[in-house]
């Protein structure tokens, strides 16, 4: 399949692009000018949010299937500027569907949404796809409304259009902004004695659950393979983690034994994200997860060694 991928070079449109050629498909990434270099012939410039431009380039591309990523993703963002984070999440993704809709009907679509739309609501066991959505933060809303209007298209429209929720994904490549490379940079810079052994943290006790980019990249393809148009997937790994334990496991890894100190200007109450039940994935797919939470953790550690970006 040709492939269009928006948001090609963010750390999950980087890992999707290897997956996709090592599975015999032809990747096109779609950026932003302020992205160039552009690599032709593999790589477009274009904005989600120039609904004529995306009509453009699905005219012109005639690619296959969509895998949709591109959007804002750091939470704390929509509380800044929410118009900009629904102007991208909600009206980008109606742009990308409407594009295919009138260019294109016949591809496979992939809209990538968020597990937070289920909110922070206490479950016994791991969510399926037909939960209720109860999102609890203007993030998670916009992308409760991009997830809910994909799958309209299907039902109005007769299109290929599917929907993942995944949990956290962690992995090579991520932005220090979330809290895995985050622990994992201090970690590594007090191993080579770059910094003294002492680190402030927010609150450890948090629970969340956690899956390899790898693994993640893998469950999008093969819902763009086999997935059934209309459906929802939970792309999870079942179980969750107190984020003290991943510190401590990177702790480990590394030979430190740091000093804590809790910065209130990172702390936030106590909670636990529910976790997916990710059956219908595995059903539907055949999708299974490879990489273990330890094995994660010493790939993003072994990628900040000294010398190392």
């Amino acid at each position: 399949m040709r492939v269009l991928i928006t948001g090609s070079r963010g750390f999950v449109g980087r890992h999707v692009i290897t997956d996709l050629r090592k599975a015999g498909h032809e990747p096109l990434g779609l950026i932003m000018a302020t992205e160039r270099p552009i690599h032709p012939p593999y790589e477009f410039e274009g904005d989600i949010c120039d609904a004529n431009r995306m009509r453009t380039l699905v005219r012109d591309l005639q690619p296959d299937a969509c895998l949709h990523l591109a959007g804002v993703a750091f939470v704390p963002v929509a509380w800044a500027k929410p118009e900009m984070v629904f102007e991208v999440n909600v009206q980008g993704t109606l742009n990308v569907l409407e594009a295919f809709r009138t260019e294109a009907p016949e591809a496979r679509i992939l809209v990538v949404s968020s597990s937070q739309i289920y909110g922070l609501q206490a479950s016994a066991k791991p969510l399926a796809e037909d939960a209720p959505l109860d999102p609890d933060s203007l993030y998670s809303v916009s992308k409760m409304a991009a997830d809910l209007t994909a799958l309209l298209y299907t039902r109005r429209y007769g299109m290929s259009v599917m929907t993942a929720r995944p949990c956290n994904h962690i992995g090579p490549g991520q932005s220090a902004d979330f809290v895995v490379p985050a622990f994992a940079r201090q970690v590594a810079e007090i191993a080579s004695g770059r910094s003294a052994p002492h680190m402030r943290v927010g609150n450890l006790d948090s629970t969340r659950e956690f899956l390899d980019v790898r693994d993640v990249v893998v469950a999008y393809r093969l819902i763009l393979e086999k997935g059934t148009p209309g459906r929802a997937y939970n792309v999870g790994a079942g179980t969750s983690v107190r984020i003290g334990l991943l510190l401590e496991r990177l702790c480990a890894m590394s030979g430190v034994q740091p000093t804590l100190e809790v910065d209130p200007a990172r702390f936030r109450p106590t909670d636990a994200h529910p976790v997916l039940d990710p059956s219908r994935l595995r059903q539907d797919t055949g999708w299974t997860s490879r990489f273990s939470l330890d094995q994660t953790l010493s790939d993003v550690l072994a990628e900040l060694q000294p010398g190392e970006s």
